[in-house]
C-alpha cells in the first residue's frame, strides 16, 4: 500500500516538515528532502506500531494526492509515496 506523504519547508525553517494526511497524527522531519522520506517511513510505522500495540482501531486508507493538493492546509511543498507493508506489523521486534 502507497501513502502518501506532504514534505514542506516553510520561511526560516531549518529543517524539512513531513505530514501524512492519511495518517492523523503522524509527523516528522528531516534536514534534507530524502533524510524527511526515510523519516517518513519510520515515523508511519512506528506510529502505526504504537495503535496496534495499545488496541486502538484504525484503517489507513489511502487517498490520492491529487485531491490532497486541492486542501489550503497541504498547498505548496513536495508530494511523495511511501510504500507501507502492514505484515511488517506482526513480526516480533528482534531481540
Amino acid at each position: 500500500m502507497d501513502i502518501p506523504i506532504l514534505i514542506q519547508k516553510t520561511v526560516g525553517a531549518k529543517k524539512y516538515g513531513v505530514t501524512v494526511p492519511d495518517i492523523p497524527g503522524c509527523v516528522t522531519t528531516g534536514d534534507t528532502v530524502d533524510k524527511a522520506m526515510s523519516n517518513a517511513t519510520k515515523a508511519i510505522y512506528g506510529h502505526v506500531g504504537q495503535l496496534v500495540e495499545q488496541g486502538k482501531p484504525f484503517e489507513i486508507r489511502p487517498s490520492e494526492v491529487e485531491t490532497l493538493s486541492q486542501e489550503p492546509d497541504y498547498a505548496g511543498g513536495i508530494w511523495a509515496l511511501v510504500s507501507l507493508d502492514l505484515a511488517r506489523l506482526d513480526d516480533p521486534p528482534d531481540d
